[in-house]
């Protein structure tokens, strides 16, 4: 990555029974690794990192119980909401907290997501 971070002690995700555990994703293209530096890119860029991540695991974005969303800044929170409802059916958006930090590993982020989700068999 362009960004020097390999080999990090966390696995991307966790499996128990039916329930799937997302660590935390951020907007990096994974087969680029450039990042957009707008936070409406880099919201779409999560969720289809996330939405690929699960699919390979057996689940989907619209089988999430809970989100946690982080961002690094508050004023991206509209910005935020509006690419991020548009990877959701209406009828079924997950529990979610969103947390101002001040700062994500990856500097370049500006929002980073982690996701417990349902697996089907």
């Amino acid at each position: 990555m362009s960004n020097g971070i390999i080999n990090l002690p966390f696995s991307k995700f966790t499996r128990q029974d039916r329930t799937i555990y997302v660590s935390g994703a951020v907007g990096r293209d994974e087969s680029t690794g450039i990042m957009s530096a707008n936070i409406g890119e880099q919201t779409q860029t999560v969720l289809q990192n996330l939405q690929r991540l699960l699919e390979t695991a057996g689940s989907s974005l619209n089988r999430c119980l809970k989100i946690n969303i982080y961002l690094t800044d508050m004023r991206y929170f509209s910005d935020m909401n509006q690419a991020y409802r548009k990877f959701f059916d209406a009828d079924h958006f997950p529990a979610r907290t969103c947390i101002a930090v001040i700062g994500l590993p990856d500097p370049e982020a500006k929002v980073e997501m982690d996701v417990i989700a349902e697996v089907s068999q």
